[in-house]
């Protein structure tokens, strides 16, 4: 996030309050000519596990000393995404970014952990052979190479609801505790895999288990409180979702971004404890997570809040999005074909937010590389009644991020285990 920049001084306070709603509307020639010449381009940006490289390093560079966060936000199923988290992971060894949050359940994060720490991408790989919908967006091979290194150092940071595949690992684990009705369980946990395999989506546990069913299951495990929280937690995620199968969007909107913000603020203070500074993290969720602005599904998201703790420890929060406007895209459906298909990127709101911000497509449509604009520039250019007309994902992309990086030659991510 760049430091805001008064564009008027008011001599009075009588002033101010007399002219702010001319001000709105009007904002002085010096602004506006200001906001009509403001370089806006497109620099060429390599990155890798080892950082970054090329025209485009430096402007990311030098928003890294300030920042305690990093959020990247990103659309799902791109090959590059994981990459970048891996290039601002080696740029920020200097300024001790020690924990990664990612778009996962707190219990499937914890699996996740243990899963890469005892047998890296081979033995996740292994996991996940028969259910490769149990951990949503770190099931690939650049995801999985990404997180890796912070699951050795046990600082990945799982702050999602459990995910609607995540019944495949939980009922596993609960499978191999001691209860009072193990068929129970192996019967949950065989329904389980044999909806997913055959695509069968109203027949997962989350779709269809009622009251009675969670009690039944709690019932198994009484006096066992690990076995209990775990159930609980998906009990919690299920009622996330029912809100979404009932076709109340915002509800489930809600919920879920509640239980992120908690998870997240939960791990935040234990790694407080334990830390003299704040704690600096790197994070990658979804855009409609990441950006500070009021989402475009209407919720004020973990990169809203990140921001008022970044500025409490006179730090500062990046946003960086990650959409390509070309190439390719690995999509997920359940199916008994296979989880995983390849689809088109689909970017005409945004080719066309960047075309008539002045940025020439061509070489990037051109190159095979990523390139990243600062979104500054475009947010004073549009002003408030250029904004009011943007398409409401781009407007809260150029409201609620600092930087796009972008290519028209995406990759898609490679699966683990495609059944």
């Amino acid at each position: 996030m760049k430091l805001l920049r008064p564009l008027v001084a008011a001599t009075s306070a009588a002033a101010l309050f007399a002219n702010s709603a001319a001000l709105a509307d009007e904002p002085s020639q010096a602004a506006v000519t200001g906001a009509q010449t403001a370089e806006i381009a497109a620099l060429p940006l390599v990155f890798s596990e080892s950082g970054f490289e090329g025209p485009g390093a430096s402007l990311l560079r030098e928003e890294l000393q300030q920042a305690q966060f990093v959020m990247i936000g990103e659309a799902h199923g791109h090959a590059d995404a994981p990459l970048l988290v891996s290039a601002f992971a080696s740029e920020t060894q200097a300024y001790d970014f020690r924990y990664y949050a990612i778009e996962v359940g707190p219990y499937s994060a914890e699996w996740l952990q243990q899963t890469l720490l005892e047998g890296g991408e081979a033995g996740f790989a292994e996991e996940l052979r028969g259910r490769p919908l149990a951990i949503p967006f770190l099931n690939s091979v650049e995801e999985a190479r990404a997180a890796t290194a912070f699951a050795r150092r046990g600082r990945l940071w799982g702050v999602d609801q459990e995910f609607i595949g995540s019944p495949l690992i939980h009922l596993e684990i609960l499978s191999n505790i001691e209860s009072k009705n193990p068929a129970l369980v192996k019967r949950l946990e065989q329904n389980e895999r044999e909806a997913f395999a055959s695509g069968n989506q109203g027949a997962v546990l989350f779709a269809k288990i009622d009251a009675d069913g969670w009690q039944e299951l709690r019932d198994a495990f009484t006096g066992n409180s690990d076995a209990l929280d775990r159930i609980a937690a998906m009990e919690r995620s299920q009622l996330i979702y029912q809100s979404f199968f009932m076709g109340r969007g915002l509800e489930n909107n809600l919920d879920r971004v509640e239980m992120i913000r908690r998870n997240f603020l939960r791990h935040y203070q234990s790694a407080l404890q334990s830390n003299e500074a704040a704690p600096r993290v790197l994070m990658k969720f979804g855009l409609t997570h990441g950006g500070r602005a009021t989402s475009s599904m209407s919720t004020f998201d973990l990169g809203s809040l990140i921001e008022g703790m970044a500025a409490s420890n006179g730090l500062e929060a990046l946003h960086v999005a990650y959409l390509p406007i070309g190439g390719t895209a690995t999509a997920i459906m359940p199916s008994p074909e296979g989880a995983f298909s390849e689809r088109p990127v689909s970017a005409d709101e945004l080719r066309t937010l960047l075309a008539d911000s002045g940025i020439e497509l061509k070489m990037i449509d051109i190159s095979e590389g990523h390139f990243v604009i600062d979104l500054d520039p475009i947010k004073r250019r549009l002003g408030n009644g250029g904004l009011a007309e943007l398409e409401p994902m781009m407007r809260f992309l150029v409201l609620g991020f600092d930087y796009l990086i972008t290519t028209s030659s995406a990759t898609p991510t490679t699966p683990l285990a495609s059944r």
